[in-house]
């Protein structure tokens, strides 16, 4: 007797042959949602302070007064090896951890990445803490002045690249796509010297994978881009012009982010992607079942394809299978890709928009305290 195509492995069947065409996600029953409106991301933040020298001793006394005062836990210690600045996060759950880490020169002035604060400084500095506790480590689009801009430049980007993407590129050449997107005059795209090199050395069939039609067009660029190893972010030009610079990723630190921090709970941003479902799966290909979870749960879930493809990552080659259960997209995904060195993290894009973002695993180092 012919065994039935289990229920899930079906609808990846179904993706592979109506998309573009049919809604898969009417495929699936969904339990009725119940009204979780999530608990609030609580964030807190750490500052270490790197002294340069002793002479510094005093001031970091009276900063540390400081920050203890505003309720931020604090040590100071001095420089060492390779120590520099950083902002950096972790968010588990509802819980967020902003770590700030930053140097104390002998004025008594204390510098963060794009950050530089005097002991007369106070109500700035306080005004950036209450930012980072609300909007994460990057900060609040609407406010931070990102890449040298100022609050005006920088609206005036992120609105721009705020926009739904006109057009899916998939399938596309890069220099298509982002023709595709409409991206206004006042934003010029330049490659520089670098990039265009890259671009020129990769494969001339290459054409941009992931589906985007979701998304912004800031993120769909950036997701775009990335797949041909290459970055974007905005700059100034001497004229006072804007543009968007594009290079490769690895020379730059400071890329327009694939994703935004969450703005509200995970399960506020993406109530379907929590939610329990039917699945089994019979040795799938993950890159099928990523495509029929887009589709049947609403919620883009994209490969980082140029870091996968460094890693020697094949996503056709990765099979899934899972006997019949009823589990979560969350559980789902972390399962599927947990074994070959993959993590996958749920952002939003510039309009709100949640979407996962798949790529490979590094593991976190912490700094050599002595």
């Amino acid at each position: 007797m012919k065994q039935p195509i289990p229920f899930f492995h079906l609808l990846v069947l179904l993706t592979l042959l109506f998309a573009g065409y049919a809604d898969v996600s009417a495929q699936l029953t969904f339990p009725k949602q119940e009204k979780y409106e999530g608990a609030p991301i609580k964030t807190t933040v750490t500052v270490t302070l790197l002294m340069e020298d002793n002479s510094a001793a005093l001031f970091a006394q009276q900063w540390g007064q400081t920050f203890r005062d505003l309720g931020i836990s604090i040590r100071t210690r001095r420089s060492v090896l390779d120590d520099k600045p950083a902002i950096e996060q972790d968010l588990r759950g509802t819980l967020r951890e902003v770590r700030l880490t930053g140097t104390l020169n002998r004025n008594g002035e204390i510098q963060f990445p794009g950050h530089r604060f005097a002991r007369s400084d106070l109500g700035r500095l306080k005004e950036w803490l209450n930012e980072l506790k609300t909007f994460g480590a990057q900060g609040s689009p609407e406010s931070k002045p990102l890449w040298g801009l100022s609050n005006a430049q920088f609206k005036t980007v992120f609105d721009a690249l705020s926009q739904e993407s006109p057009a899916n590129i998939q399938g596309l050449s890069l220099k298509a796509g982002i023709d595709k997107l409409e991206l206004p005059d006042s934003l010029p795209i330049r490659f520089d010297i670098d990039a265009q090199k890259r671009l020129a050395e990769s494969a001339p069939a290459l054409t941009i994978k992931a589906d985007l039609e979701k998304l912004a067009k800031g993120t769909a660029l950036a997701i775009a881009l990335k797949q041909y190893g290459l970055a974007f972010y905005p700059l100034r030009t001497p004229t006072g012009s804007l543009e968007l610079r594009v290079t490769p990723w690895e020379a730059t630190d400071s890329p327009w982010p694939i994703g935004w921090d969450l703005k509200l709970s995970r399960q506020k941003t993406a109530p379907r992607y929590f939610e329990l479902i039917p699945v089994e799966l019979n040795n799938v290909p993950l890159r099928d079942v990523l495509m029929a979870a887009s589709k049947a749960s609403g919620i883009p879930m994209i490969a980082d394809e140029y870091a996968i493809e460094k890693k020697e990552v094949d996503l056709d080659q990765i099979k899934v299978t899972v006997s019949k259960k009823r589990t979560t997209w969350g559980i789902l995904i972390r399962n599927a890709i947990g074994r070959d060195g993959l993590t996958r993290k749920l952002v939003i894009d510039e309009r709100g928009q949640p979407f996962i973002w798949i790529t490979v695993y590094t593991p976190r180092v912490s700094p050599v305290t002595r």
